[in-house]
């Protein structure tokens, strides 16, 4: 379910292993941890007291159906010296091109990264300060964004699971499918070209049906694709038919 498991984190980590990156829910993926699947991280982490961790909380308030938002502050309060949390305003609020994140962590750290940033980019507009300001305090319309996004996440993930050789896992937050085509591999285009990678058929998918998707080799991982439904249902549901037209086409 494209989760790290705590095996694996652990046979990862050296003595040179300084920062764990955790993002839940996920890019490019959708996945997201629970606080049982969360909890065997965060012992790892206990047990090796050189390795901090950075959790990316983007996608915070974007979650579906029942599943329950959990941050490792929150499950470990005894690692709070070792967490920087990262957050914003980008995909929660829609307010992508304002710029505006920020983070929650140890005072030394966070000074620390205030004086690279203060000899970088100085600070974040004060426009989009007080853009975000308003969005984080104001009446806002999460729940309404949340269940749209939900509804359009059903219409992605069932019409990709109509095709044959596609498999695609419900995902429980952000806003992307990641979807196999391991079953298109080595087929034909009616060019005659072969399907040889998922990137094969991205581009097939680009030329042939003019749709932009993603392939998992550019997040390391074949061979899938990724599609972003942060787009309007008409322009899915034309995504959608596109793309199931060109793969019925190979042979």
């Amino acid at each position: 379910g494209f989760r790290l498991q705590s095996d694996q984190l652990e046979a990862a980590i050296t003595p040179k292993t300084k920062w764990l990156m955790l993002n839940s829910p996920s890019n490019p993926s959708g996945a997201a941890y629970s606080a049982d699947e969360m909890m065997p991280l965060l012992n790892v982490l206990k047990r090796n007291p050189h390795v901090w961790l950075v959790s990316d909380d983007i996608y915070e308030h974007i979650t579906y159906d029942d599943f329950k938002f959990v941050t490792p502050a929150q499950l470990a309060p005894e690692l709070q010296s070792r967490i920087l949390l990262v957050n914003g305003v980008s995909k929660s609020h829609a307010m992508t091109g304002w710029r505006i994140g920020f983070g929650a962590g140890p005072v030394e750290l966070i000074k620390a990264m205030a004086v690279m940033q203060s000899q970088s980019t100085s600070c974040a507009s004060s426009v989009s300060q007080a853009a975000a300001i308003e969005a984080l305090n104001g009446d806002n319309s999460l729940e309404e964004r949340r269940l749209s996004f939900q509804e359009r996440r059903d219409l992605v993930v069932a019409g990709l699971n109509e095709i044959e050789g596609v498999t695609c896992r419900v995902p429980e937050g952000a806003f992307y499918t990641f979807a196999s085509c391991e079953g298109l591999i080595g087929k034909k285009t009616p060019s005659g070209k072969i399907i040889e990678s998922d990137s094969d058929f991205c581009r097939y998918i680009l030329e042939e049906s003019h749709v932009a998707i993603v392939p998992g080799s550019a997040f390391g991982l074949s061979p899938y694709f990724r599609i972003s439904y942060a787009a309007a249902k008409t322009e899915l549901v034309e995504a959608i038919s596109r793309i199931q037209k060109a793969a019925s086409a190979l042979a």
